[in-house]
This record gives C-alpha cells, structure tokens and sequence, in this order.
C-alpha cells in the first residue's frame, strides 16, 4: 500500500492531488450556509418553521439549546460563533440595534463598539 500524505491529497487534480476535501471544515462551510439563510431570510418556510419550533421569543443568535432538539438544529447551532465572527449588521435608521453588543463598525476589532477600563474625565471628580 502507498501511504500518500494528507496535503497532497487535498490539493487541487491541477496540481497533481486528488482534490478531496476536508470533510470537517466542509461541512461546517454547509452548516453557516444554511445558519445564514435562516439568520437573514425570515420569511422563508424553513425560518419561519425553525422558529416556531425552536426559538419562538428570541432571534436566532440568541436561540437556547433546549433537550430534545433534533441533531439537525443542534447542528445548525453550533455554527452561530462562525456566523458572529463574519456577520456585520446594517445600520439603516439604527433604531433596533445595541451599539454595545452588536458588530457593527468595519474597522474595530471584532467590529464591535468597546470602552476603555478607564475612561477619560473632564477633570471633575
């Protein structure tokens, strides 16, 4: 038997490897997909199911992961962190957004708003 390493297998036919993936990362690549489309497309009869089963009173970042959920939802949870780390919000109007908890500024880390342990004073105590 020819043992073949790992990262030649993984490499594209065009360069020489037999083009298969990792399993683990691709299907987590599948899972955000269709976390995204429940998180962004509402409407849809698969959201709209999803949260009248599952998440009823809350929105879907904040979904708590009850017993007894199916594997596929739990699946589809546990993705929420990768969604978070890539999702910015759109500000439009700003009236429901938490500008403290929300990611939402390009350019700061974690795109999100932070203070400073110890903000600066006018010099009134």
């Amino acid at each position: 038997m020819a043992w073949i390493a790992w990262n030649k297998i993984q490499c594209s036919k065009s360069e020489g490897g037999l083009g298969m993936r990792d399993l683990h990362v691709f299907n987590k690549a599948l899972l955000a997909k269709q976390a995204w489309r429940v998180l962004t497309n509402t409407s849809s009869l698969m959201a709209r199911v999803l949260k009248g089963k599952y998440f009823p009173n809350s929105d879907f970042m904040n979904a708590k992961i009850l017993s007894g959920i199916s594997y596929t939802w739990r699946s589809i949870l546990s993705v929420r962190e990768l969604i978070s780390k890539g999702a910015l919000k759109t500000m439009g109007k700003g009236n429901n957004v938490d500008i403290w908890k929300e990611s939402w500024v390009p350019k700061l880390p974690n795109f999100r708003v932070f203070t400073r342990q110890n903000p600066i004073t006018d010099g009134c105590n």
